[in-house]
């Protein structure tokens, strides 16, 4: 959990916060000099925490809910005790049912590209 704390406060510490400015839609890549948004924030994470040892099929991206009912992306990192979503919003790493968030959408854990329809949390009923 240390190292979960620490590349959470670390890259939002160092990644300034923009919204894509795209034509094509959402841009989802690493930080491009030092900014970018919450799906970037969340592979910068995933990228630190593997290149610190983490282990690559502990680690996902959720699509989710966010505070202000727009669509936001978090990391997910599976530990022997459960789930815990590190954010771009605050620097708390919270096991996900401690989260305001409703959970649309997570990748799979050991195939990147396949996403599960997920459906947990506080407005869960309004999309079943």
């Amino acid at each position: 959990m240390p190292l979960l704390r620490k590349v959470t406060r670390a890259v939002n510490g160092r990644v300034r916060s923009v919204e894509d400015q795209s034509p094509n839609g959402d841009d989802w890549t690493l930080p491009v000099g030092g900014r970018g948004d919450c799906e970037d924030y969340a592979l910068q994470k995933m990228k630190d925490l593997i290149d610190a040892g983490f282990p690559a099929h502990r680690l996902a991206l959720s699509v989710v809910i966010g505070p202000r009912n727009e669509n936001h992306v978090v990391l997910i990192a599976r530990m022997d005790d459960g789930d815990y979503v590190l954010d771009n919003l605050n620097n708390a790493v919270k096991p996900w049912r401690a989260t305001p968030y409703t959970f649309l959408a997570t990748q799979d854990f050991l195939k990147r590209s396949t996403w599960r329809v997920t459906l947990a949390g506080p407005r869960a009923n309004e999309f079943s």
